[in-house]
């Protein structure tokens, strides 16, 4: 569970954080931390979550009730005196390290690095304690959150649906501490395949695709090179390949190739390469190569940790397990990739439909949905509109712009009542008995024929009613 600060980077007012070790004193802050922030979007006693990793730190750092920590700690980030946010690192049997969680003050996040300072905190005893890998997770609500730790090197490992609440999807992020092999000597030089490299070809797949692919020999290579040559027909049904040789200091670090399938995705097959670090160029490669070409991209790969870290690193998505299609007694992982995702966010789930099934649950729990009127719930709808509009009423354009920008706690009041809008239309859909985004999309194929391009682009409404 990680609630961290949203700016991207950390600058002016970092050097005012300090980072100490959690006292009794601060166990009412920790506290209220824990449950102001953790209550969104997760169930259970946070406050007794609080006693629990308090008592643990206070105790020596052993935790009674964890069978695989070894050490537990709780820090806190403090500025003019004032404990500003908490972090709790447990470090496990298995060498590596869970943060549970890491919290800031809302006030607190941004450019003044709380979140900054306590995450590198964590890194700084992760190396000290000789840790593999620091790890945790994220609320998806949450999305400013991942991306704050994927723009620090982090990396998304995998999603669970209604994990620690029933409609909210958790996402798994990862940090390798000391992972000096993601770092090459130089770039790999792409090239497309000629008939002059055909041994160079063969050697490398012949010693390579065997790992978890039965079957690669001559004979295999020769029908892949005849698949290349048959790229100009264009025709999927002609099975045709683009192999490309990824090369490092002239060595051949990797093999690619290109197979357009029925539907317009592209299989990636062979593609191996020979680390981590080049496996990642090569991804990178294939997805400059999509652009404008597919709608997607896949491969089927072995299960290994360099492997499987390259393809999450990338924003690749583990897609299926494959035991023994390639091999007797080894398993292939499918892994697909969209063009135009840059996170993991959102990938398998619908985040709107988990919030509504999240909210009526709230509503339906206080015993709302029983004295519900669809009068009352429409008269709800226009009522927060004129809130809205309220903290709009007398401002010029240029002034709500300049608000928006400025002031935090504006946005906020802006938000929250456009959040209040969408409540009450929830409530109203479920009452009436209709779904609010199939209505929508109804409502927008009409307003696609009702407003041409050609016709409306670029005018406000009026102007358009008035030519009509």
């Amino acid at each position: 569970m990680l609630q961290q600060d949203s700016n991207l980077t950390s600058s002016d007012g970092v050097d005012d954080i300090v980072i100490r070790d959690a006292t009794e004193a601060d166990r009412a802050v920790i506290q209220g931390l824990l449950h102001g922030s953790l209550r969104r979007n997760y169930d259970g006693d946070h406050v007794a979550q609080a006693d629990r990793i308090i008592d643990a730190h206070l105790g020596g750092g052993k935790d009674p009730v964890g069978h695989f920590s070894k050490t537990q700690h709780v820090y806190v980030a403090e500025s003019g005196g004032e404990v500003v946010g908490v972090m709790n690192i447990a470090e496990k049997r298995q060498g590596t390290m869970k943060i549970s969680p890491l919290i800031v003050n809302p006030d607190f996040r941004g450019s003044k690095g709380a979140g900054s300072a306590l995450l590198a905190k964590s890194v700084e005893v992760a190396r000290a304690r000789g840790v593999r890998q620091l790890y945790g997770t994220v609320a998806e609500p949450s999305s400013w959150i991942e991306t704050f730790y994927l723009n620090r090197g982090w990396t998304c490992g995998s999603q669970s649906n209604s994990q620690y609440r029933p409609g909210v999807v958790e996402h798994a992020i990862y940090y390798n501490v000391d992972d000096t092999a993601a770092t090459a000597s130089e770039p790999l030089k792409f090239e497309e395949y000629s008939p002059s490299k055909y041994e160079e070809l063969e050697r490398f797949l012949t010693s390579r695709m065997d790992v978890f692919v039965d079957g690669i020999d001559e004979e295999f290579v020769r029908a892949l090179v005849a698949g290349h040559e048959r790229r100009g027909t264009r025709e999927v049904e002609a099975k045709y390949k683009e192999i490309y040789l990824g090369y490092e200091s002239g060595v051949l670090s990797s093999v690619i190739a290109f197979g357009p399938k029925k539907g317009g995705a592209v299989k990636l097959m062979p593609l191996s390469a020979t680390s981590q670090d080049a496996l990642r160029q090569t991804l990178r490669f294939a997805q400059s190569w999509a652009e404008g070409r597919t709608h997607k991209l896949y491969t089927h790969q072995h299960v290994d940790p360099a492997v499987v870290t390259a393809f999450q690193s990338e924003m690749w998505t583990l897609e299926g397990l494959l035991p023994e299609a390639y091999a007797a007694d080894k398993v292939a992982a499918q892994w697909g990739w969209l063009p135009g995702e840059t996170t993991h966010l959102g990938r398998n789930s619908d985040r709107l439909k988990a919030y509504t099934e999240r909210f009526l649950t709230f509503v339906q729990d206080r015993g709302w949905d029983r004295i519900e009127e669809a009068r009352s719930l429409a008269m709800a709808v226009g009522g927060e509109a004129g809130e809205l509009l309220a903290e709009l009423q007398w401002l010029s354009e240029t002034e709500v712009v300049e608000l928006l920008r400025m002031d935090r706690e504006f946005k906020t009041r802006v938000s929250f009542e456009a959040a209040d809008i969408l409540n009450y239309l929830i409530r109203l859909a479920r009452y009436c008995e209709f779904d609010l985004i199939e209505a929508a999309d109804k409502k927008l194929a009409v307003n696609i024929d009702r407003f041409p391009v050609d016709e409306v682009h670029g005018l406000k409404g009026t102007r358009f009613k008035a030519g009509r």
